[in-house]
């Protein structure tokens, strides 16, 4: 469940749920009123769910001839579990995180600028 970084406040699931749905780059603890922002982490994570239920799950039961009503319910079914469990998948920082950040590095930021300025140099 969702932790307050603040104020080492536990969220409830229907309170996390509920904050789920409001869209917001920014939640608000409820105990002591600081911003919060979901983890960078936590949003990697959920875009892998996603990845995997469109790549590895609709693409083959189509391919294999299943019925798109089966396709259809399993995939219904598999939303909502992850809606279901996605508080508990919550964890929260004190800071907005870029979602990237720790995957691309300054250092590999700057030598792929560099190598199309050379390429551009070199062309030219």
């Amino acid at each position: 469940m969702p932790t307050c970084q603040q104020c080492g406040y536990k969220w409830g699931w229907i309170e996390a749920f509920l904050k789920m749905f409001t869209f917001k780059k920014q939640l608000r603890c409820s105990s002591c009123d600081s911003s919060q922002y979901v983890s960078q982490k936590t949003r990697m994570l959920l875009s892998l769910f996603i990845f995997i239920s469109i790549s590895l799950l609709i693409v083959p039961l189509i391919s294999y001839g299943v019925p798109k009503g089966y396709v259809l319910a399993f995939e219904i079914a598999a939303y909502a579990l992850v809606i279901i469990l996605m508080p508990f998948i919550y964890k929260l920082s004190n800071k907005e995180e870029q979602m990237w950040q720790s995957c691309i590095s300054k250092r590999s930021e700057l030598s792929l600028r560099q190598l199309f300025i050379n390429a551009t140099i070199g062309a030219g």
